[in-house]
């Protein structure tokens, strides 16, 4: 599913329309909206047969400025919502899934006016609870630092940011004097928190085109039909902080740990960790359960109880499903908290909706969704990318063979002394390992064990004694008396 949008400058000009054509032809995006049209609406609309869509709706342009239109199949549905010259605002509904917000929006064209354009998104944000997307672009002209102000001041209050972009780094370029180019990003896409948690993945691209200066940008929210998906292996184990929540827990985690036995080398350690979260996994199904289909069920539960027509107040069972459902959003809340990475923030002051959007925004900084092959083409294949980045790495930190390295050490001046270097081999007190651990962020990057340092941390009564075992790496340890 996706939107093209694109600042058209007139659609009387006939190559403009070819190349329209053809990208809608060759994106097939689910939305297509054009503005500065520059024409009366029913010409706008009499092109959706030739644009290959169901369904359009259009804004005539006022004189040779303005005018807006927008195309749609019937595979989604689309309302229209209140619009005006410089904007279509419409609801998208598609075949699964909640309704959200898709807003369309040129900006005034003379600059002192633009403060009308950022005043128009804040209305329409009050107007509306949906989740929001909105589809900005803008005109040449030099931007003073008020307007720019003004455009910050309306993103903070509507709660919008910015979703990024794909390609070239401009959205507008045309020569100027002295045969340089202007190139500005005049165009983008910003959403709500809410809508971005619903399409985490949304992406936009910015296309060129020959016909106009102005570029369209694509926004691509679910991953087309017939797109090779990502093949998911199996699950890894992830320690849930929300899971030291539930009552019973301590006593659990307590009794797995020790009627283990006793580790006394890194190999039994090792074994120990994987049996005993392996059973952290199983306690985790079976015992804490799943928060988010929880909390769906038990808000079922609560409307049809409150939508009782003999109902006259809240009922005992209410009122240990509100109790129960504020637990679970508590718990909830440390669940994102914890896959957000933020340092800086404690959870239980009802931040869940700021750490989704972190760990969304984060995810998504972290998905890697194509490679560049040795040829110099991309790849977005997952299997192929997979066969590219193992043999880079094993290149990129591979040894290219070194000579005579004894004359080259023979010309470092020394700077561990004997005595120094004596005490960096010497072994590991149980307080240098102790300080060691606790001074790890608790919950960031999880070892290859799969435990953060918190589960450490909490539990080093019952597991310190046996950590001390991984001490014996050590002797291994090379002098450095010689760097």
């Amino acid at each position: 599913m996706s939107c093209l949008s694109w600042n058209y400058r007139g659609l009387c000009n006939a190559a403009t329309v070819k190349e329209l054509r053809k990208l809608a032809k060759g994106f097939a995006p689910s939305v297509l909206c054009v503005l500065e049209t520059q024409v009366h609406k029913a010409c706008v609309e009499g092109l959706k047969s030739t644009l290959g869509y169901d369904n359009a709706f259009a804004v005539s342009s006022s004189g040779r400025s303005g005018g807006l239109g927008i195309f749609w199949n019937n595979t989604i549905k689309v309302e229209i919502l209140p619009y005006s010259q410089y904007h279509i605002d419409v609801s998208v509904t598609e075949a699964v899934g909640d309704p959200w917000r898709l807003t369309c929006v040129y900006g005034e064209a003379q600059t002192s006016e633009r403060f009308k354009t950022w005043n128009m998104l804040k209305h329409i944000k009050s107007s509306n609870a949906l989740p929001w997307v909105c589809i900005e672009h803008e005109g040449v002209q030099e931007r003073s630092y008020g307007q720019i102000q003004g455009f910050r001041e309306m993103v903070d209050v509507c709660g919008l940011y910015d979703l990024g972009f794909e390609g070239r780094r401009w959205t507008f370029e045309k020569k100027v004097t002295w045969g340089s180019y202007c190139r500005v990003r005049l165009d983008r896409a910003l959403a709500t928190p809410v809508w971005n948690s619903l399409f985490p993945f949304a992406t936009v691209r910015n296309l060129a085109v020959a016909a106009s200066d102005h570029g369209p940008i694509l926004l691509q929210w679910r991953q087309e039909v017939g797109v090779k998906r990502k093949q998911r292996g199996k699950k890894l184990f992830r320690y849930e902080t929300m899971w030291e929540s539930h009552e019973e827990f301590s006593t659990w985690i307590i009794d797995t740990w020790q009627e283990e036995g006793k580790a006394r080398t890194v190999q039994e350690l090792q074994r120990k960790i994987a049996v005993v979260t392996s059973k952290m996994e199983g306690w985790g199904r079976t015992t804490f359960g799943n928060v988010h289909l929880e909390i769906q069920h038990l808000k079922e539960e609560l409307e049809k109880l409150q939508a009782d027509p003999t109902r006259t107040g809240p009922s005992y069972i209410e009122c240990k499903i509100t109790d129960r459902l504020v637990e679970l959003y508590h718990r909830e809340e440390i669940m994102w908290q914890q896959r957000s990475r933020i340092t800086w923030l404690a959870a239980g002051d009802k931040n869940t909706h700021f750490f989704h959007l972190r760990t969304c925004q984060r995810r998504k900084k972290n998905r890697i969704t194509r490679l560049k092959r040795q040829d110099g083409h991309l790849t977005e294949d997952v299997q192929e990318m997979g066969s590219l980045a193992s043999p880079f790495y094993l290149d990129l930190y591979k040894s290219e063979g070194t000579e005579n390295m004894e004359a080259v050490l023979n010309t470092v001046p020394v700077k561990v002394t004997a005595e120094r270097n004596d005490n960096l081999l010497a072994p590991f007190s149980e307080q240098e390992v102790k300080e060691a651990l606790f001074q790890m962020f608790p919950t960031k990057a999880p070892g290859p064990d799969s435990l953060p340092a918190h589960f450490f941390q909490r539990n080093w009564s019952i597991c310190g004694e046996e950590l001390q075992a991984r001490r014996t790496w050590h002797s291994s340890v090379p002098s450095v008396c010689a760097m």
